[in-house]
């Protein structure tokens, strides 16, 4: 089995997540998606604890695979000339991952405005008895530009995802 783990969980998103026995969609509040990782031993320092710096490429994928959920892919945001750099970042670690922790990566849309959204992530360790424990929350705020940096608003397909995730509307700003 761990073969199969050793690649999936960083391979296609299209792919189903050999995880996916682990995944406890139900109770999740509208907008949120959850996927599943298992901590690789190249994400962990020489204390055995997945490296700080892990955390960012997690809300990362969260974000990527949240998008692609809802027919969104990025590559194809870029392909028509839209980016999204991250221009805030807030990280709390509160309990530490270990190489094969098997992790769940909660992603929601909490904030869009012209040009602006703001994603929210948490990450939970995915216990054997299946309880969750919470290692890691925070939040990235990314600007939507073109490619000669000049800010944009957001597309149009990120409003419907908006509304569709119980947000309020766009907001000014």
């Amino acid at each position: 089995m761990l073969a199969d783990m050793s690649t999936a969980p960083h391979g296609s998103l299209d792919e189903p997540s050999p995880l996916s026995h682990l995944a406890h969609l139900s109770h999740l509040p509208a907008g949120t998606d959850e996927t599943l990782l298992e901590i690789r031993y190249g994400e962990t320092d020489q204390m055995g604890y997945a490296h700080h710096s892990t955390a960012v490429l997690w809300f990362e994928y969260g974000r990527v695979h949240w998008l692609r959920k809802r027919g969104l892919k990025y590559r194809d945001l870029e392909a028509a000339g839209i980016l999204l750099p991250v221009i805030e970042l807030s990280i709390k670690y509160h309990a530490p991952g270990r190489f094969e922790d098997q992790i769940a990566i909660r992603t929601t849309l909490v904030e869009l405005s012209r040009a602006q959204v703001r994603f929210e992530t948490r990450i939970l360790r995915c216990e054997a008895d299946g309880s969750r424990t919470l290692l890691v929350t925070g939040s990235a705020g990314l600007v939507c530009i073109d490619r000669n940096g000049k800010i944009q608003r957001v597309p149009a397909e990120f409003v419907r995802l908006w509304e569709q995730s119980g947000g309020a509307g766009v907001a000014a700003g």
